[in-house]
């Protein structure tokens, strides 16, 4: 009887009858939220802050996007980093000690860049406070240019000593 009993339980299954494949819909996804960051271009040689789309908040896509703006900018803002090739950016804890209760730790931030020209002060200037505008840690700014003949130097900058270059009513970070 038992050897019956399990041969009919193989035979008919475990009672639950299949069913076709049924459709749930689209599988879910995350959508990430729409990055943002401000960068500086140029209306009328003076820089001015402008909101441009970021792939994510890193200094190389911040910077990355610096470039591109100026290329695609449709509100009268201009660019000096035409002719010029966005590369990369290295962070490195700052060398000395500043004397600033709000920020113990500060980085020197270089950026380098390529391109067949000489990077302009108001260039660099654009990189130097679109840089320093991210992240308040960043105590200095190096950049470099690279082309067919080696790496050019152009030095050590904050975005302070571009404050005549800002655009009227426009303040730029320290």
């Amino acid at each position: 009887m038992r050897k019956l009993l399990c041969v009919l339980l193989l035979v008919t299954g475990c009672g639950v009858t299949p069913t076709g494949v049924q459709d749930g819909g689209p599988p879910p996804v995350i959508s990430p939220k729409a990055a943002v960051a401000t960068v500086y271009l140029l209306r009328d040689g003076k820089l001015e802050p402008s909101s441009v789309a970021v792939a994510s908040h890193s200094m190389d896509n911040v910077m990355a996007a610096l470039f591109e703006a100026g290329a695609r900018s449709t509100s009268g803002l201009t660019s000096e980093l035409t002719g010029l090739s966005w590369q990369t950016s290295q962070l490195t804890r700052f060398g000395t000690v500043r004397n600033d209760p709000d920020n113990a730790d500060g980085f020197r931030l270089s950026l380098f860049v390529s391109g067949g020209r000489p990077i302009t002060k108001t260039a660099q200037a654009q990189m130097t406070c679109t840089a320093m505008r991210q992240r308040q840690d960043i105590w200095a700014v190096t950049i470099t240019r690279t082309d067919a003949t080696g790496p050019v130097s152009y030095g050590e900058h904050t975005c302070r000593e571009f404050w005549h270059l800002a655009a009227p009513g426009r303040q730029l970070p320290r």
